[in-house]
């Protein structure tokens, strides 16, 4: 027998009267083994068979003959957690608490408690009743004189009733602990994971700034080179300028001082060698224009792509980014391939644009180390233009293509097929990261032995709704 079957078992009859005590335990009492006894004795006797006796259920019987004596009973069973099932209250008890009143206090100690109110009067009505004690599905009426069955009737099912909501609510109340100890536990797992995803970002932020570095150290090279080529030939055409006007200066004192002799002067003129000078000049002084032009484009481009642009997503010219894109890597594809823009026109795209600009820079460095690696010349061909409410950017090479054992990978981080010291795996992991995360877009590809193209798909508002970057 279970605990609380144990438990449902317990009655109180409170009553002032000692016969209706009496007569709850000969209705509710289990029947002797002597009636039984006799039976079987008859049976054996007389060949007959012994009638099959009914299972009684035992009740634990506890008799109050006061309200107040009741409330002590009922207070030290609740203290001892034996409490009653049922109580049958008697309305008149003279001359302490009537059954209301009695009612009320018990219901204040053991609100779960089911009481039958056994009266022979109509001392209140059904709705008296209710107002003081409340419409309640633990309250029935029994007559006096009640009858026998219909005692044991309450008794069996005001029992079974109270132990089944014991059951009730001791499920209820470890289904709320174990949801209270997984909620414990779920938001364990959450501060973990929060932890883990501001761990994440911080490093996701590191990385993308290490990657970014890393690229741009390996352009270094390349882009000192292109620096260099336009200051030589800017410093040889400056020297030349500076010796010509040297020497026109001269020419310029030595006719003053003939006084306008014309075999001096042709012989002056013939020495300086004016009309070399004038032809070659105005060319030099176009080189040196041209050469800082070059330099200051390159100085800007790399200022532009170094910049870490604004926390906020702004409305950016994709075809400017590209262009400095092109410009600052112009030394890792300039000794392998020809290049060829063709850039539709696009409209602003709402993005983060040192974001794309580390793109651009890794697709075109890419390409440039694919074309390398076959040993031919080839044709980078980058182009952009509009489809619908998105932006398409490509980068194709014409390099050996990606291995059908690769193509899977290629977006894994650290994932890398060039030698050690040329690449770390991080470029194209980064730049599906800041296209499909940041921006909402897409980056794929296409590849065969003849060449890879890879595709920028962008919203034109797809980073609109994420004003601010989480890192």
């Amino acid at each position: 027998m279970s605990a609380i079957t144990n438990r449902a078992r317990r009655v109180l009859i409170v009553d002032d009267n000692v016969a209706i005590h009496d007569d709850f335990r000969k209705v509710l009492a289990s029947p002797g083994n002597d009636a039984g006894e006799l039976e079987d004795l008859e049976a054996a006797l007389f060949g007959a068979v012994a009638p099959a006796r009914p299972v009684q259920r035992e009740f634990e019987l506890v008799s109050a003959y006061q309200g107040r004596e009741a409330y002590e009973l009922v207070q030290a069973a609740c203290a001892e957690d034996r409490p009653f099932a049922v109580a049958f209250v008697d309305m008149r008890m003279p001359p302490g608490w009537d059954g209301l009143e009695t009612i009320e206090h018990l219901w204040k100690i053991d609100p779960h408690l089911q009481i039958v109110i056994c009266s022979a009067y109509s001392d209140h009505s059904w709705n008296d009743v209710c107002q003081r004690l409340g419409d309640r599905d633990a309250l029935l009426i029994l007559k006096k004189p009640f009858d026998t069955i219909e005692v044991v009737q309450f008794a069996h099912a005001l029992t079974a009733k109270w132990g089944l909501e014991a059951e009730r609510r001791a499920r209820v109340a470890s289904l709320e602990e174990a949801v209270r100890a997984r909620t414990a536990e779920l938001e364990s797992v959450n501060a973990r994971l929060s932890a883990e995803l501001i761990y994440r970002d911080k490093m996701e932020v590191e990385l993308r700034l290490a990657q970014r570095l890393e690229a741009i150290g390996q352009l270094a090279a390349g882009i000192a080179h292109e620096i260099n080529t336009p200051l030589q030939y800017l410093g040889d055409n400056l020297l030349f300028v500076r010796e010509s006007m040297v020497t026109l200066l001269e020419l310029a004192g030595a006719l003053r001082a003939a006084g306008g002799d014309p075999a001096v002067l042709d012989r002056l003129v013939e020495t300086a060698d004016l009309t070399f000078l004038a032809t070659q000049l105005p060319g030099s002084l176009d080189q040196i224009d041209e050469g800082v032009a070059r330099v200051s484009k390159i100085v800007r481009a790399m200022r532009e792509l170094s910049h870490p642009g604004p926390r906020e997503a702004s409305q950016t010219d994709l075809n400017h980014c590209i262009r400095n894109a092109i410009d600052v890597t112009c030394g890792a594809y300039r000794m392998v391939a020809d290049v060829v823009t063709e850039l539709g026109e696009l409209p602003p795209v709402t993005c983060f644009p040192d974001e794309l600009n580390q793109v651009f820079l890794n697709l075109i460095v890419n390409a440039a180390h694919a074309m390398e690696e076959t040993g031919t010349r080839g044709v980078l061909a980058i182009r952009s233009r509009r489809d619908g409410d998105h932006v398409v950017i490509s980068v194709a090479d014409t390099g050996g293509g990606i291995p059908e054992e690769y193509r899977e990978r290629v977006f894994d981080a650290f994932f890398t097929t060039k030698p050690v010291g040329r690449g770390t795996g991080q470029g194209l992991a980064i730049s599906r990261s800041i296209v499909v995360e940041h921006h909402h877009g897409a980056l794929t590809f296409e590849t065969s032995p003849r060449g890879t193209t890879f595709c920028v798909r962008l919203p034109i508002e797809g980073a609109a709704m994420r004003s601010v970057r989480a890192a």
